[in-house]
C-alpha cells in the first residue's frame, strides 16, 4: 500500500474520489482453478467493469480479477472529464493521417458520450453525472493560431463552437456537451449491477499467459486461471510480446490537487500549451491538474508536488485538501490501441488521457468482437497497427527509455543503497527505525528504480511500475514484487 501523509495539515495525499470507493464489497469465494472460463479479464477500471457489464447477459461464464481492489488504480485517479474536446487532438491527426482519420476519431468520442449516457440513463446510476461546457484554451500567443484552428475544424465536422476569451492574455474555445461524474460511483454501480451474473475476483495478480490447446492459461498469485478468451484491460500490459507497449507508448505524469471554492462551477478546461493547467470541479471543490511531464523527464517528485499545491493556491486561492498523481500512457501516433490481438486475445489501452470516453469505448468494442465479431472502430484503434508516424516517434522514445535508465542508476532521490552478491537493494529507515529493503532493479525491464519519498513508494522512471515501501506492487506493468524476504531490523 501506499503510505499517505497528510503533511501536518489534515492535507490527504490521495484523491479525491477515494472518499467514495466502496470499502464493504463481498468478494466472493470462487475456485479459480476448477473451471475453464469462456472469458477472462484482467483489470477493474472503467474498461474492465463496462466490459463486464457488455457482456453480463452474453450467456457467457465470465470472470473479472484486478490485482488490488476495483477503481483503486488509475480509473480512482482520473479528473473525469467526459468531452471529445480534447487539446489539439482534430488537427494533429488531420496533418499525420487526413480529415477522415479525424473525422473518424471524433466520431467514436461523441459515441463514447452517448454510450456513458445511455448506460447512466438505462440503469439510473447516482454518479453525480452533469453537462458542463469544455474549454481548450492558450495563454501563450503561439498558441492562438492552434485555438482557431482547432474550432474550424470542429465546425467541419458539425459541432457548435464558441469563444471563450476571459480576457487578454487567455484565448479559448468551448463547447457546451460535454459532461463530467464521479467515476467510482460509476463503477461501483456497475459492479454492483454485474455481481450476479459476472464472477470478480480482487488481490488477484496476473504474471504469466500461455496458450495451449484453444485456451489461455494465466499464471496468477491465486494459482493459473483458464479461459478460452482473454481481455486485458488493465492499465499498461504486463507482457511485451506481440504489442511491444514500451516501444509504441510513452507515459506522462501529472499532479493533481483538489480544495474546496467558495462557488459552485459548471465547466472543465485544459490548457493545450507546454505547461499543463486542467480544470474541473466536482460539488464545491476544484481539481486542479498541472506540471505534467514524460516519465523519464526527471524524478523530482516533491518538487512536482509542491508546484502544483502552490498553484492551485496562488491561481485559484483554494487550499488543496486532496494531492495526488496520476499516470497516463500515450500512444505514439495519438490514438489508444483498442481491439483484437489474435487467437480470442483483446486488449484496450493507450487512452492518451483521455480514459473516460475511451475506457467505455473500448468496452464496447471489445464485447463487440467477442459477441458479433466486428465493431464500427475496429480499424481505427487496431491494436496490431504499424505506420511511420509511431515508427518514427518510437526511435525518438527510446532516447527517452536510455535516459530514464540513466536517472534510476544515479539514484538522486534514493535513500540508503547497498550491493550485495552482486544485487543492488534500496534500504528505507522508517520512523520506528525498521528497514525495508527491496531490490532497485524493476523486474519489468530492469531500469533501475528511484525512491518516491512523498508517497514513499518506489518508482521506475522508464515504464512507470511502482511499488510500495516494502516492494509490493502498485501500478504495473510489473507483475513479481521486489521485496527481500528477510528484512533487516535494527
Amino acid at each position: 500500500m501506499i503510505i499517505h501523509n497528510n503533511n501536518g495539515d489534515g492535507m490527504k495525499n490521495e484523491a479525491i474520489w477515494s472518499d467514495y470507493r466502496d470499502k464493504y464489497y463481498d468478494d466472493k469465494k470462487i475456485n479459480l482453478e476448477g473451471n475453464v472460463w469462456d472469458i477472462l479479464i484482467i483489470g477493474g477500471g472503467i474498461t474492465g467493469i463496462t466490459t463486464a457489464y457488455y457482456l453480463k447477459d452474453s450467456g457467457y461464464k465470465v470472470l473479472l480479477i484486478d490485482k488490488g481492489k476495483i477503481g483503486n488504480g488509475i480509473t480512482g485517479k482520473t479528473t473525469a472529464k467526459i468531452t471529445y474536446l480534447q487539446k489539439t487532438i482534430y488537427q494533429d491527426l488531420n496533418k499525420l493521417f487526413g480529415k477522415n482519420k479525424a473525422y473518424d476519431y471524433y466520431k467514436s468520442q461523441k459515441d463514447a458520450i452517448k454510450m456513458i449516457k445511455k448506460i447512466v440513463d438505462d440503469e439510473k446510476i447516482e454518479c453525480d453525472f452533469k453537462r458542463c461546457s469544455s474549454v481548450i484554451f492558450t495563454l501563450k500567443d503561439k498558441g492562438i493560431k492552434k485555438i482557431c484552428k482547432e474550432k474550424k475544424i470542429l465546425e467541419d465536422f458539425g459541432s457548435k463552437v464558441y469563444e471563450a476569451n476571459s480576457n487578454k492574455c487567455v484565448r479559448g474555445i468551448k463547447i457546451n456537451d460535454s459532461y463530467m461524474f464521479n467515476p467510482l460511483k460509476f463503477i461501483d454501480k456497475l459492479r454492483k449491477i454485474i455481481k450476479d451474473k459476472v464472477s470478480i475476483c480482487e488481490n488477484v495478480m496476473a504474471e504469466k499467459i500461455n496458450y495451449e490447446d484453444k485456451k489461455y492459461i494465466v499464471k496468477t498469485s491465486s494459482g493459473n486461471i483458464y479461459a478460452k478468451r482473454l481481455v486485458i484491460a488493465c492499465h499498461y500490459p504486463f507482457f511485451l510480446l506481440p504489442l511491444l507497449a514500451p516501444i509504441k507508448t510513452y507515459i506522462k505524469r501529472e499532479y493533481v490537487s483538489a480544495g474546496k471554492m467558495n462557488k459552485k462551477n459548471k465547466y472543465m478546461a485544459i490548457c493545450i500549451d507546454k505547461d499543463l493547467h486542467s480544470i474541473r470541479f466536482y460539488k464545491d471543490y476544484l481539481i486542479y491538474g498541472s506540471n505534467d511531464l514524460r516519465l523519464t523527464s526527471g524524478v523530482d517528485y516533491k518538487n512536482g508536488y509542491d508546484e502544483n499545491r502552490r498553484k492551485i493556491q496562488d491561481y485559484f486561492s483554494v487550499k488543496p485538501e486532496y494531492s495526488w498523481m496520476n499516470q497516463d500512457i500515450m500512444s505514439n501516433d495519438y490514438l489508444p490501441f483498442i481491439g483484437k490481438v489474435k487467437n480470442n486475445f483483446y486488449i484496450a489501452f493507450g487512452y492518451n488521457a483521455w480514459g473516460m470516453t475511451n475506457g467505455v469505448l473500448g468496452a464496447k468494442i471489445i464485447s463487440e468482437l467477442i459477441l458479433d465479431g466486428n465493431s464500427e472502430y475496429q480499424e481505427l484503434f487496431n491494436p496490431r497497427r504499424i505506420n511511420l508516424v509511431m515508427i518514427v516517434n518510437s526511435l525518438i522514445g527510446l532516447f527517452h527509455y536510455i535516459w530514464g535508465y540513466i536517472l534510476g542508476l544515479v539514484k538522486k532521490n534514493n535513500p540508503k543503497y547497498v550491493e550485495i552478491d552482486g544485487i543492488l537493494y534500496g534500504i528505507y529507515r522508517d520512523k520506528e527505525k525498521k528497514e525495508h529493503i527491496v531490490k532497485l532493479v524493476c523486474p519489468h525491464m530492469k531500469c533501475f528504480l528511484v525512491f518516491n519519498e512523498e508517497e514513499m513508494t518506489w518508482d521506475c522512471p522508464c515504464h512507470g511500475s511502482r511499488f510500495d515501501i516494502n516492494g509490493k506492487v502498485i501500478t504495473g506493468p510489473a507483475c513479481k514484487e521486489i521485496s527481500l524476504n528477510d528484512q533487516k531490523k535494527d
